[in-house]
């Protein structure tokens, strides 16, 4: 689900860059604005370098950001068959 909605909403800023006014595009913090109510703040979190991961990820395009978290879970979540292989008996 999350992949489609990354999907629509690239072509929903290929349609935007290609009206006739100045389009900045969507960027994830707007998004995060829109469901939450208020803007992104990461003052206080556990470190540094997780401030800094989490600031980059809101700069990003909004399709970019929901399309690599679709990617991920779609990898860690589909169903695997089992790796187990049984010993055969050499007769």
């Amino acid at each position: 689900m999350l992949v489609f909605l990354a999907i629509i909403m690239a072509f929903a800023e290929a349609v935007m860059a290609l009206g006739a006014g100045q389009s900045s595009g969507l960027v994830a913090s707007d998004i995060w604005t829109l469901l939450v109510g208020q803007t992104p703040s990461f003052t206080v979190s556990f470190s540094e370098t997780f401030s800094a991961a989490s600031a980059g990820i809101m700069a990003m395009p909004a399709w970019i950001a929901f399309g690599a978290v679709g990617v991920a879970m779609v990898q860690l979540c589909r169903k695997r068959r089992d790796r187990r292989r049984r010993l055969r008996t050499i007769r």
